[in-house]
C-alpha cells in the first residue's frame, strides 16, 4: 500500500489490507525534506547540496540520517523550529514505511506514479472523454472490461462470467 504519509490512509490500509506492506510515496517524502531545506538554508546552492545528500540517504532507506540532518540545521540563522519539528515527526512516524532500499530489493514500487499512470490509462482514457456521464454501476462495468482487456485476461474474464 502506497500513501503520502497521512494517518487516515494507514488506518484504511490496516483495516482493509491488514498485514500489507505500507510504503510512503518517495516523491512525497522528498517534498518534506525539500521544505526544510528551502526554509532553513539561504542559497539555492546550499539547498540543492543539502537535499541531494538527503535524497541519497532516503534512497538507501536511512531515515535516521535524514532526521539527524534536519536536527543539525538548528545552528542555521534561518532555522524554522516549528517546521523542522513537524518534519522530524513526519519522518519518525513513517520511518518503517521509508525503507526504500529494502522495498526495492523485494521488487516493490516505492512511488505511486506507476499506479497513477495506470489509472489514467484504464479509467481516464475511457471514462473521462468529453460529454460522457456514467452511473457507478456502468463505470464499474466498463472499468472491469478495460482491466481485463489491458491485462491480456479478456478470455479469462468471459470464461469466468460464463461459469458464474
Amino acid at each position: 500500500m502506497i500513501g503520502d504519509g497521512a494517518l487516515w490512509i494507514w488506518n484504511i490500509a490496516e483495516e482493509q489490507f491488514h498485514g500489507a506492506t505500507q510504503i510512503v510515496d518517495l516523491y512525497h517524502a522528498r517534498e518534506h525534506y525539500w521544505a526544510v531545506g528551502r526554509a532553513c538554508l539561504k542559497s539555492k546552492e546550499e539547498q540543492n547540496r543539502w537535499a541531494e545528500d538527503r535524497r541519497l540517504e532516503l534512497n538507501d532507506g536511512n531515515v535516521e540520517a535524514v532526521i539527524k540532518a534536519i536536527e543539525a540545521l538548528e545552528t542555521q540563522p534561518e532555522y524554522d523550529k516549528e517546521l523542522c519539528a513537524r518534519e522530524i515527526g513526519y519522518f519518525e512516524k513513517n520511518k518503517e514505511r521509508m525503507r526504500y532500499a529494502d522495498f526495492r530489493k523485494r521488487g516493490l514500487f516505492v512511488g505511486s506514479g506507476v499506479m497513477e499512470a495506470g489509472c489514467r490509462t484504464v479509467v481516464g482514457q475511457r471514462l473521462k472523454q468529453s460529454g460522457m456521464h456514467w452511473t457507478v454501476k456502468g463505470a464499474n462495468d466498463i472499468i472491469a472490461l478495460r482491466c481485463s482487456l489491458l491485462s491480456n485476461r479478456w478470455e479469462d474474464f468471459w470464461e469466468y462470467r460464463a461459469a458464474a
